[in-house]
């Protein structure tokens, strides 16, 4: 299947689209925009749609405290989907987080996909086609959306109370729109959690660090890998080969998070300072003690590695070879 970016429009003629969002996006804002198109007539009809209220929206989401959307969610989809749109031109079932679908709810939807409903068309949203199961993706048409302008966010997060230096840092360590909407809410204060978290992370047994580096946390994830490849540099054999059998047990979403947060420090130790005025003694450390050829070749084996994940090979593969990599940070 071509998965060449695409115009809105263009994908819009699918049964089903799955719209790859970058960091810093609202998905529900965005999912909407995308279906607005799909369903109104008129402005008015367009507004409706932006606001959620649209008879024909099915916004399909996880129940209240819950992180997933089960069969019951989709068969209820379907059982709509029978029905002649309301006043557009058909129905959209947008479903904003597309990697919550359990393994039963996704087949489902397999189903529907396969033999849809005439008025019906399908609008998925996430972050990686590896969180989309494959007989899905094969059968959906992939948008890869512009991330936003980074001059945007950064404007947002200095109307909060960040310095420039500061919003930059940020813009670099976040993954998610979710963890990015926290920053951009209420002005932390970075200096003191960047301090707890390197304590956190240096005084970490093999276990907890594993966890640091797939936490929700992107400043503790941050300092993870900062410890974490200083001890691979160092030739620590035991958490080159523990780590793997624990991360190898993570859902493939956080191992590619992971595999991220590798590749921005990476590019770190190269440009040998933070973003942000702050001296830390751990990344001066691998900036002195390795070559930068050895990083860049580093880099380059993390981007296989990603492009390893989203092909499904088997994450222990991925990880071990990773991580022996990087035990030559020092070798070269």
């Amino acid at each position: 299947m071509d998965k060449a970016v695409l115009s809105e429009p263009k994908a819009h003629c699918a049964t089903s689209s799955l719209a790859l969002v970058p960091r810093g996006v609202n998905r529900v804002r965005k999912g909407r925009s995308l279906a607005a198109p799909l369903i109104a007539r008129t402005s008015q009809e367009q507004q409706l749609v932006l606001r959620g209220i649209h008879p024909d929206l099915i916004e399909l989401a996880p129940p209240p405290g819950r992180e997933t959307i089960g069969i019951d969610a989709v068969r209820e989809v379907i059982r709509q989907g029978q029905f002649a749109p309301v006043q557009g031109r058909r129905k959209v079932c947008l479903i904003e987080h597309a990697e919550a679908l359990t393994l039963e709810a996704a087949n489902a939807l397999l189903k529907v996909l396969e033999e849809p409903p005439r008025k019906l068309v399908f609008l998925l949203l996430a972050a990686h086609t590896g969180d989309i199961l494959p007989t899905i993706l094969s059968r959906s048409q992939v948008v890869r959306l512009a991330p936003p302008v980074p001059q945007d966010l950064l404007a947002r997060l200095i109307a909060v109370g960040y310095s420039e230096e500061e919003g930059k840092y940020l813009l670099g360590v976040v993954r998610k729109e979710e963890e990015l909407e926290r920053f951009l809410t209420t002005k932390e204060d970075l200096t003191a959690m960047r301090t707890q978290a390197r304590e956190e992370a240096c005084e970490a047994t093999v276990e907890s660090l594993m966890a640091t580096l797939i936490a929700d946390d992107p400043i503790l994830r941050y300092e993870g890998v900062l410890v974490l490849l200083n001890r691979l540099a160092n030739g620590d054999a035991e958490l080159a080969v523990t780590g793997t059998r624990i991360l190898a047990q993570e859902k493939r979403e956080k191992v590619a998070t992971l595999l991220e947060d590798l590749r921005t420090v990476a590019f770190d130790v190269v440009r040998a300072s933070l973003p942000i005025p702050y001296h830390h003694a751990i990344l001066s450390a691998l900036a002195e003690g390795v070559k930068t050829e050895q990083v860049l070749k580093f880099c380059q084996e993390v981007e296989r590695a990603q492009q390893a994940v989203e092909g499904y090979v088997p994450l222990g593969a991925v990880l071990i070879s990773l991580f022996l990599e990087a035990r030559s940070l020092r070798d070269g």
